[in-house]
């Protein structure tokens, strides 16, 4: 027993560089307590002890978070890293010297008896999230890569990726033209990752050359005189490539954007795609579009019953109240409010009616008060995601409901359940499944062929694609003729997620940081790139936008020079040239896919001619120098108006650069008083008194600064 405890920890050692000594592996290492509880739950198990052995290993669950049933047969040397999730079937046989990452599953398909689970050889790497299903056998030296769906036998000597699996290497050469990660043992390989980079990495270098090209076209243009006209382009989900945007009805723009399920209070995945989405609508209507917004709030769905069980209240209650939460948090990020906000829980009756209209088509059938859509029913099912039923199925859960025609059929209606809120329908009392809630709201607001539904990259499958099949098998034409995507918000290079314990709420970093602060980080990366999250990088936005501030200050106090008709000397600057210039990039910028990194960019530069101008002012002021600080600071304005940065000032018409102090007058006039004391007895030379003064404001986090305009004073840090 003893020897096979130091051959289990001495696999630790073996694989995993940051195991310092044979305690600290004993104390620390779920998945070598997993697998010694298995070692005592498989002895009582083939001594047909069963309910004993299976005991032990719900015990084993409950302590690491590891499932394996006591009737599957390991080998030495098992390694499971991370191992939370993983689940080892009954039948499984698993070889010698195997490496098991998190969320790994190596299961069954079917109910009948008999061997029915993977049998894995030696010396094999499973990746997180792997899924091997099935009985077949997975043979030695093979390595299957993170997220991988793996349904059929592998020969040794493999590497295995994608959904479902395919052999991407055999015998170390490649198969086929497919891309290959780097899947070293010492490193979790993640295939989809890799392809994404790879991908976006192409992407930049082409759009890089169609920028240059269209640079060139634009010289063209403008010595031809057609330098006012430039495309807008966005890029499309459903046709994968970048489109020229052109409305539905001229001058105007319909959008409809997922809003949040309200059953907590939004989080930082939650935040990116409001404050992108609400970019995108201020660009257009800077371009004097009139746009019509709608954004929905899901105030019915499981997650909010759940919820108000654990609360004691009313569904609909505690949904309501996590939308007035919402509304806090978007107006603080300053995002507009959206021309409509639908509920589900006030269109129950359109939500029937469609669900009416799609089975009176054969497209849903009812089952028990269910009702459910037949996706073989819509031919083009997939178009959105790129993705085949076949491909669909093979990652998707195993055990799915009899009573389906077919396995990726989804509900649109739910039959009742003691204690849930429902409403009456011709299939019972029920409420509506999740995905016909938007195609019932958007048809009612926007009608059919919309120009934009937006939303985060994770509703593309299933929801976006559930919407296009229910809403065009209806109406027979396009739901909607632009759908954008904004990517992930990630953690430490991994997607944020509950599960992971990585997961940030709006409020809680609202605590930490200044909303203005949040929403130039969140528009710093372009919006289909993943955005990794630290408080290091918000801390960077920070600094970066108070550069900005600084220069915008600046400008304020330049403008309240007096002005001379004699006397001043006209500043010798370009700057007009410049602001016309920069206005060109910065609309050139949001025309290409709403690129909002490359008009920031734009911003800091419009920011550094401003500190340049100002910089040159001698305290005289002529009139050709007033004009050209006013065009600055409608170009300033316009470039906030659609970034939405900054609030604005309704009586003065300024940018409110500390909303804090904006909103405390009496700081204000506290700071002004003190600076005046401190101005008299510089006067009067006592500059003892005045230093005290000066060092007793930085104490506090006021830092005083003598111009020769004046003295200024802002908030430290």
């Amino acid at each position: 027993m003893f020897a096979r405890i130091k051959k289990e920890i001495h696999a630790v050692f073996e694989r995993d560089p940051a195991a310092k000594n044979t305690l600290e592996v004993l104390l620390c290492y779920p998945g070598l307590h997993a697998i010694l509880f298995h070692r005592l739950a498989h002895a009582l198990y083939k001594k047909k002890f069963f309910v004993t052995a299976r005991f032990i290993s719900q015990i084993s669950r409950f302590l690491t978070g590891i499932e394996i049933h006591p009737g599957a047969k390991i080998g030495e040397g098992l390694f499971i890293d991370h191992g939370s999730g993983v689940v080892i079937g009954e039948t499984a046989e698993i070889g010698d010297n195997v490496t098991i990452y998190q969320g790994v599953t190596l299961g069954g398909t079917g109910k009948e008896k008999g061997k029915r689970h993977p049998t894995i050889g030696n010396n094999v790497v499973i990746s997180s999230g792997a899924k091997v299903l099935g009985s077949f056998t997975v043979g030695d030296n093979v390595k299957i890569g993170a997220g991988s769906v793996v349904l059929k036998e592998v020969p040794p000597n493999c590497t295995v990726v994608g959904v479902p699996g395919r052999i991407v290497i055999r015998d170390g050469q490649k198969v086929g033209a497919a891309y290959v990660p780097d899947l070293r043992h010492d490193q979790m390989p993640d295939p989809i990752a890799d392809m994404l980079s790879q991908m976006q990495a192409t992407v930049d270098r082409l759009e890089r050359k169609i920028e240059r090209s269209r640079t060139g076209m634009l010289q063209i243009k403008r010595s031809s005189g057609g330098g006012k006209e430039r495309i807008m382009q966005i890029y499309n989900t459903l046709t994968k490539t970048k489109e020229e945007f052109i409305p539905k009805d001229k001058g105007q723009v319909s959008m409809y954007v997922c809003g949040p399920t309200t059953y907590n209070f939004i989080h930082l995945g939650n935040a990116r795609p409001l404050v992108f989405f609400d970019t995108v609508r201020r660009y257009f209507l800077y371009k004097n579009y009139q746009v019509n917004f709608v954004q929905n709030f899901t105030d019915v769905d499981d997650k909010i019953i759940n919820r108000a069980r654990e609360e004691k209240m009313d569904p609909l209650e505690l949904a309501q109240k996590y939308i007035r939460e919402f509304f806090v948090d978007a107006d603080a990020l300053n995002v507009l409010r959206a021309d409509t906000h639908p509920k589900v829980s006030e269109h129950i009756q359109e939500i029937i009616d469609l669900i009416k209209k799609l089975e009176a088509q054969g497209n849903a059938y009812a089952v028990d008060g269910d009702v459910y859509f037949a996706v073989r029913s819509f031919p083009p099912y997939g178009k959105l995601s790129g993705r085949s039923l076949e491909d669909m199925q093979a990652g998707a859960r195993v055990e799915v409901d009899p009573r389906k025609k077919d396995p990726m059929d989804f509900a649109l209606w739910k039959a009742a359940k003691p204690g849930e809120p429902s409403w009456d329908s011709p299939w019972g009392p029920g409420r509506p499944g999740w995905h016909i809630e938007c195609s019932a709201m958007a048809e009612k607001y926007l009608g059919s062929g919309f120009d934009i539904h937006g939303g985060g990259y994770d509703l593309i499958f299933p929801h976006h694609e559930n919407e296009i099949a229910q809403s065009e098998a209806a109406c027979g034409q396009p739901f909607a003729r632009y759908w954008m995507h904004n990517g992930f918000i990630t953690v430490n290079q991994e997607k944020m997620s509950k599960s992971l314990g990585n997961f940030f709420l709006v409020r809680e970093i609202l605590a930490k940081f200044p909303p203005d602060v949040v929403r130039w980080y969140l528009l710093s990366t372009h919006y289909r790139s993943p955005l990794d999250f630290d408080d290091e990088k918000l801390v960077v936005a920070g600094k970066g936008l108070d550069r900005i501030k600084t220069a915008i200050r600046l400008l304020y106090e330049a403008m309240e020079l007096p002005v001379y008709e004699e006397g001043a000397k006209p500043v010798a600057d370009n700057l007009e040239e410049k602001l016309t210039s920069l206005r060109l990039e910065f609309e050139r910028a949001m025309d290409d896919d709403f690129n909002t990194a490359l008009a920031v960019s734009v911003f800091f530069e419009l920011a550094k001619e401003v500190n340049i101008f100002v910089g040159k002012l001698d305290g005289k002021v002529a009139p050709e120098v007033k004009k050209l600080m006013d065009k600055a600071h409608a170009l300033i304005k316009d470039f906030n108006s659609v970034l939405g940065i900054l609030k604005e000032d309704k009586m003065t018409g300024r940018l409110i650069l500390d909303a804090a102090a904006a909103d405390d007058k009496l700081t204000e006039g506290l700071v002004q008083l003190i600076i005046k004391i401190r101005q008299e007895a510089r006067s009067k030379k006592d500059w003892a008194t005045a230093d005290t003064i000066r060092d007793g404001l930085k104490e506090l986090g006021i830092i005083l600064e003598d111009t020769p305009q004046g003295v200024r004073w802002k908030k430290q840090g």
